[in-house]
């Protein structure tokens, strides 16, 4: 697998994972029901995305721009998981607070880094082309 695949397969992981953070919490319900898993499987995926778009800083293929966006959803994932453990039921994904501006903060790294990315890859036909 070339970089350039691995880095396309990573931004398209990242992208699902800010989406489901982002999602209505019915939706992340469903998620979570249909999966069988607890609602910490939401923050522990984003969680596999942060140590590996650090790596990803490291080897210059994530911008410290980019890196930033993902640390702005993290500080809003500490506040969920600094929450109390009623936080950890899917009726608080629609009630709690953390919860909520968890989904803001993911919606905008989402939008961002989908447009960031999405210029990248224009970019790069745009070579192609010429």
């Amino acid at each position: 697998m070339t970089g350039e695949r691995k880095l396309a397969d990573f931004r398209r992981w990242t992208l699902a994972v800010l989406g489901l953070l982002s999602a209505e919490p019915d939706r992340q319900a469903a998620y979570l029901q249909a999966s069988g898993v607890g609602v910490d499987e939401i923050l522990l995926q984003f969680d596999d995305v942060l140590h590996v778009a650090r790596a990803r800083v490291g080897d210059r293929s994530l911008s410290h721009e980019e890196y930033l966006l993902l640390e702005s959803v993290n500080g809003q994932a500490d506040s969920v998981s600094a929450g109390p453990e009623s936080i950890w039921t899917e009726l608080a994904l629609e009630a709690a607070v953390e919860w909520r501006e968890l989904r803001v903060a993911a919606k905008a790294a989402k939008v961002s880094l989908e447009r960031s990315w999405s210029q990248d890859f224009d970019d790069s036909s745009k070579s192609l082309d010429g």
